[in-house]
């Protein structure tokens, strides 16, 4: 389903930053592969988004969504890498997606019962181990990093 303000996730995104750079789409076997991968289904925006591009870059070069494959395997890899398991808390319900130039990552939040209910993002602050609400939804995050200005940074 395409976002709200915009007829496709790719022209929202070249709306806001003409220099976006798009993938060819995920297929259903890679995003069933992250379902596997994690034991968790992809949230529905993000899978839309993703059927359309398998990821995003702008932002100075930041991922800014991750292609599926590097979902998968960099949720696998905070999980259960030995130095970010004594960096940091535990990030079993963090669902990550993206990144910034700066290294910060950004994430759906799992729920107790191992499942994503709310479309809220979260900002995973890699210098201090914190997490914030960071935007409402993946359109609401989208518009919001590919507006930021140097002088007004992304939070």
């Amino acid at each position: 389903m395409p976002p709200h303000n915009a007829p496709s996730w790719k022209s929202l995104c070249s709306d806001l930053e003409p220099d976006c750079e798009f993938r060819r789409p995920a297929t259903e076997d890679q995003l069933a592969a992250v379902q596997v991968a994690l034991g968790i289904q992809v949230p529905d925006s993000l899978g839309d988004f993703l059927r359309e591009t398998d990821g995003l870059i702008a932002d100075y070069g930041s991922r800014v969504v991750w292609s599926a494959s590097d979902i998968a395997a960099r949720n696998r890899e905070m999980r259960n890498d030995g130095p970010f398991r004594r960096l940091y808390m535990s990030f079993e319900s963090l669902f990550l997606f993206g990144d910034d130039s700066g290294g910060d990552r950004y994430a759906f939040v799992i729920q107790a019962d191992g499942q994503i209910h709310r479309r809220k993002i979260f900002r995973w602050d890699h210098e201090t181990d914190s997490r914030s609400w960071s935007a409402g939804h993946l359109e609401h995050y989208l518009e919001k990093r590919l507006k930021a200005r140097e002088d007004e940074p992304f939070s």
